[in-house]
């Protein structure tokens, strides 16, 4: 990676964003991967907010313009510009206006990340600018991804925490926290710890093995989450925000796989 002090920075933070709230860690994950790929490939510095896609792709000729079609944009909604792979291993800068955003099916949470499928059909070549450099902010991108899963997970792990505190100082009982729960809520913070780690330090690895880490990082978040959950009372309400969080966590998971894949063939 041509920047890895840079990446460990976006990294850690959209973790610790996405602990807060998982909707703003994708999206956090997909500005400033844009951001990175573009401070990579030009010496304009771009101040709007551009989302890019991963999935899909599109053609761009100076007779036709760029036409094709993008899955899963997150911040899509919300950014101003978007990046979008075409063929030939390049990248297009487009604005958004120039393109037609649908709801995206299948996604259980993450409601407030701006997930939007990108239509483009005919945009003038005039308005589109080419970026090169094939896969660029494949690796961090993957990485961010995983970040925001993993700082779903500590989310999770971080409201749970606060519940049991809250009920330990009221409650006159020695039974609100077994020694299994206990047992359970260690090996979902070591978990955790573990994957945040694995992320961390994928920054300077090959796209492959990177691509290993990421996706055993993000299937320890999601287990460690679902066990707080399954030793908890949060699954008893729809309602309750662990629970919440936890919906984020396996959106992001469904989300981060697919990516996963593409970094995959970008490695192959």
């Amino acid at each position: 990676m041509a920047d890895a002090g840079l990446a460990d920075e976006i990294v850690a933070e959209v973790c610790e964003i996405a602990s807060a709230d998982g909707s703003d860690g994708w999206l956090a994950a997909s500005f400033k991967t844009a951001a990175y790929v573009l401070s990579q490939h030009s010496s304009q510095v771009h101040d709007s907010l551009i989302a890019k896609a991963f999935h899909g792709t599109g053609t761009l000729n100076r007779r036709t313009g760029l036409t094709g079609r993008w899955e899963s944009v997150v911040g899509a909604q919300q950014a101003a510009w978007l990046l979008l792979p075409v063929a030939r291993g390049r990248q297009v800068l487009v604005p958004k206006s120039v393109a037609v955003l649908e709801s995206t099916d299948g996604i259980a949470g993450l409601h407030e990340a701006g997930i939007r499928d990108v239509t483009v059909s005919g945009a003038e070549s005039g308005e589109c600018r080419v970026i090169d450099g094939g896969d660029a902010g494949q690796l961090l991108g993957q990485a961010a991804a995983a970040a925001a899963v993993v700082g779903s997970a500590e989310g999770v792990l971080r409201l749970h925490v606060e519940r049991a505190r809250a009920r330990l100082a009221t409650s006159h009982g020695g039974g609100e926290i077994t020694d299994a729960a206990a047992a359970q809520l260690a090996w979902a913070a070591s978990d955790i710890d573990a994957a945040r780690l694995q992320v961390a330090d994928s920054v300077a690895a090959d796209i492959d093995a990177a691509t290993w880490a990421h996706r055993q990082a993000v299937a320890r978040a999601r287990d460690a989450a679902d066990r707080l959950i399954a030793n908890s009372r949060h699954a008893l309400s729809a309602s309750d925000s662990v629970t919440g969080m936890w919906r984020d966590v396996h959106a992001g998971c469904r989300l981060a796989v697919r990516l996963f894949g593409v970094g995959r063939q970008a490695g192959a």
